[in-house]
Formats: C-alpha cells, sequence, structure tokens
C-alpha cells in the first residue's frame, strides 16, 4: 500500500531530476568528441515510481487504534536522482561513447517532460490558490 504523497512535492523533485539531466546530457554533447570521455545519465524515474507505488520503504507509522487509518507518508525529497554511466554501449576506438543522436533526442524528450510537468505544476497552484481564496479569483 502507497503512503500518502505530497504531488507538489512529487512535481517539484520531478523539475529538479529533468533539470539536473539535461545538464548532464548537455555535458554528454559538449563531450561527443573528447577521447575516453564516458557518457553519463540521471536515473530517477523508477525510484519516483517505486516511492509512489509503496516499493520504497520509509519508517512506518505505528497503529494504535485498528480504526486508524493504514497509511504511511511519504516524502518525495526522499527520492535522489542518481548520476551514473552508461553502460552497454558502444565505445569508439578512442574510448568515447557518446552517441549524440541519443543526446540530441534525450535534450529534446527532457525539455518537452518539463515543460508539461511545469504546466501540471502551475495548474495545481493556481488550483490551490483559488480554494484559499474561497474561488474569489485573487
Amino acid at each position: 500500500m502507497a503512503g500518502t504523497v505530497d504531488p507538489i512535492g512529487v512535481l517539484t523533485r520531478a523539475l529538479d531530476a529533468l533539470a539536473l539531466r539535461q545538464q548532464v546530457t548537455a555535458s554528454n554533447v559538449a563531450n561527443a568528441e573528447t577521447p575516453g570521455f564516458r557518457a553519463q545519465a540521471v536515473r530517477f524515474e523508477e525510484l519516483l515510481e517505486s516511492m509512489l507505488t509503496g516499493r520504497f520503504a520509509p519508517l512506518p507509522l505505528a497503529r494504535t487504534d485498528p480504526r486508524h487509518i493504514a497509511t504511511t507518508p511519504v516524502s518525495a525529497s526522499a527520492v535522489q536522482p542518481q548520476v551514473v554511466e552508461l553502460t552497454g554501449t558502444r565505445y569508439r576506438n578512442d574510448g568515447n561513447n557518446v552517441d549524440i543522436e541519443r543526446e540530441m533526442g534525450l535534450l529534446a524528450e527532457t525539455t518537452l517532460r518539463y515543460s508539461a510537468l511545469s504546466e501540471v505544476l502551475a495548474r495545481r497552484l493556481a488550483m490551490l490558490r483559488a480554494m484559499a481564496s474561497g474561488g474569489q479569483g485573487g
């Protein structure tokens, strides 16, 4: 059973991870011709999914009464994006494994994801502002 999750925290953490991915991918592109350079990637989607589906194991809350709701609050800040070296990729004769086509595609994909999540976050915050103002638009 997944715990309660703050959607704004999840969106913020995902945006941070996508920004990191953009930096790492830009570094890969900048070093595409550097002999011996090993491409890196940012891993976070599966970590975030684990948190959201309950496979991430924070300390559980104690239930002192069977009528209490059985849930564990989970903080998105516990999920840290990981920068890892790409493995299983082809190496050129100079030891560089950057695939420029892959990296350019990843830059475009990351930009689209960041834009979409930014829009979702903006709408979520607008909804909260409307609720806080009693729907008075201000």
